[in-house]
């Protein structure tokens, strides 16, 4: 089955925004068997987001610029970097095979 283009970005953003909800509960004071749940939650949501960014655009985005292993889990200065960072590569690597 193959899906649209529009579904393939609808479900990146989704994940985008799951890993921001995931983020934002890190930064509360959370119980720890909590904390380890969310933790889990995160990298769950990390490691689907770089597969389907790495399935969704194979030629343009490698492992090499988004990897669920280098991001930080918790609290940070920039929570959202390295997704934003991530999803600008794809970005502007699928305009330009696209001739844009």
């Amino acid at each position: 089955m193959m899906t649209s283009i529009d579904d393939t970005l609808s479900e990146i953003r989704w994940l985008r925004n799951e890993i921001w909800r995931c983020r934002r509960f890190l930064n509360r004071d959370l119980p720890d068997a909590e904390r380890k749940a969310v933790e889990r939650r995160l990298l769950e949501q990390l490691s689907a987001f770089e597969r389907l960014l790495s399935t969704s655009f194979p030629l343009t985005l490698s492992p090499k610029v988004y990897s669920a292993k280098s991001t930080t889990i918790g609290r940070s200065d920039s929570r959202e970097a390295p997704i934003e960072n991530a999803a600008m590569a794809s970005s502007d690597s699928f305009g330009k095979s696209m001739g844009g």
